[in-house]
């Protein structure tokens, strides 16, 4: 069964791929939500015909959720760079409210396809031992670094050409105290006791979603292109290289931001450290 779903994830991701690529109107315009789709169910059917387990597994008819979640995560970084401006879309929408409904699908695919890609990598590193000796976190710690996103955030829209770089980094230093100061799983929980297995899964799943992102983008169309002052070198694709360290942390933030909304709602969390 898990082979048969794995064939046929491919296969639709396969024809989207086509059509993202394609140029052919209408059919090219809407194909990002069905070609992440399919993309999701083929790393979920990978993890399930390899190990027997997936997120989509775990998480049953909960998984929807992570759609829904998706959406105002995503509407975020879009108001971050508002002040920044370090990506612009090339799309014609029929109208504002065409533009903000198709935008808003096409987000929604953003946080099940990190959180199931870094599940995927959390079971291919089971088997190594990723630890580091354990340190101590204290209220005055936690204070300054909630206090340090916040002055981040405040100085982005004054000086955006140098502070772009805390669009990726600002958000995990408020979200993540507050899931440790909760008592919710968090990023500082797990390296506070030397476990480094989990954060590092989904720092490599978000980079390997970006390469993805990057690689499908960049022949599609729509699209979207960077602007990127002094660092916009060295392109891979329309991301320049030192843009996909940004995926390491943006993957922090989403599963922190998961975790927190999760455990907020008492629901089932969608990945954490056994």
């Amino acid at each position: 069964m898990a082979s048969f779903l794995l064939a046929v994830s491919l296969l639709w991701t396969a024809v989207w791929w086509f059509a993202a690529w394609s140029h052919i109107p209408l059919f090219s315009e809407y194909s990002f939500f069905p070609l992440w789709l399919g993309y999701i169910l083929s790393v979920n059917a990978f993890s399930e015909f390899f190990f027997r387990d997936s997120l989509l597994k775990r998480m049953g008819y909960d998984f929807v959720w992570l759609f829904v979640i998706s959406v105002p995560a995503w509407w975020f970084f879009e108001f971050l760079n508002s002040f920044v401006h370090n990506w612009q879309y090339l799309y014609r929408p029929i109208s504002s409210l065409h533009f903000v409904l198709q935008s808003s699908i096409d987000f929604s695919s953003v946080v099940p396809a990190v959180l199931s890609t870094s599940f995927l990598f959390y079971y291919l590193f089971k088997r190594y031992t990723l630890h580091s000796r354990p340190f101590a976190v204290t209220n005055k710690s936690l204070l300054f670094v909630v206090c340090l996103g916040a002055i981040s955030f405040c100085v982005m829209p004054f000086f955006p050409n140098q502070t772009f770089p805390l669009v990726w980094i600002a958000p995990l230093l408020i979200i993540d105290p507050l899931n440790y100061k909760f008592g919710f799983p968090s990023v500082l929980a797990y390296i506070k006791n030397g476990s480094w297995k989990l954060p590092i899964a989904v720092m490599i799943g978000s980079l390997c979603t970006g390469f993805w992102w990057e690689m499908w983008n960049f022949w599609s169309y729509p699209k979207w292109i960077y602007t990127i002052p002094y660092l916009g070198f060295g392109k891979i694709f329309e991301m320049p290289i030192l843009g996909f360290g940004g995926y390491l942390f943006f993957g922090l933030i989403i599963w922190s931001y998961s975790v927190l909304v999760f455990s907020i709602a008492k629901m089932p969390l969608p990945l954490t450290q056994k």
